[in-house]
């Protein structure tokens, strides 16, 4: 199974998304401590909680250092990311992937929508983009949700967070 991906001309991003404030760089400094995420990877903010903190945050393909980062969508969500823990530690990963193959097409589309949106941010890196290697630009262009190698494992769900966060 293939999927179109759409090329990332002359396309828009998500309406829904909000900038990054320096209110929210604060509470992510502070949620994130002596955790390997660097604030400087945000590029918005995809989900609030009624709070109007940061559930989720969307981060873009290439990190400052020039490494690739195939993980779009990043849980900021102290609850949240609680709350996940809990359901894998209950195996729930395993129901998630059995989920996943009941609905082929759509967890098809899912990857291929996550590609073409991680193509229209890597726009935004053009100097980045440049400096990747191919096996890396391929890499980008071809891996899905989080990285998952979706042509080898279409169904694959790599943790609850990851998901949660898509």
């Amino acid at each position: 199974m293939t999927a179109e991906i759409k090329r990332p001309e002359e396309e828009i991003l998500p309406a829904f998304w909000t900038p990054v404030t320096e209110k929210d760089r604060e509470l992510l400094r502070r949620q994130r401590k002596g955790r390997r995420f660097d604030l400087n990877a945000v590029r918005a903010v995809a989900r609030r909680c009624r709070y109007g903190c940061p559930q989720v945050v969307v981060t873009r393909p290439v990190a400052a250092t020039g490494a690739p980062f195939p993980t779009l969508f990043w849980l900021t969500c102290p609850w949240l990311e609680r709350r996940c823990g809990e359901l894998e530690a209950l195996q729930k990963i395993a129901e998630l992937e059995k989920l996943l193959e009941k609905l082929p097409e759509e967890t098809l589309a899912m990857h291929a929508e996550y590609i073409r949106l991680r193509q229209l941010l890597l726009k935004e890196q053009p100097e980045a983009e440049a400096a990747l290697s191919p096996a890396m630009k391929k890499s980008l262009a071809e891996s899905g949700v989080g990285g998952i190698n979706f042509k080898e494992a279409p169904t694959a769900a790599k943790c609850l967070h990851l998901q949660t966060a898509t």
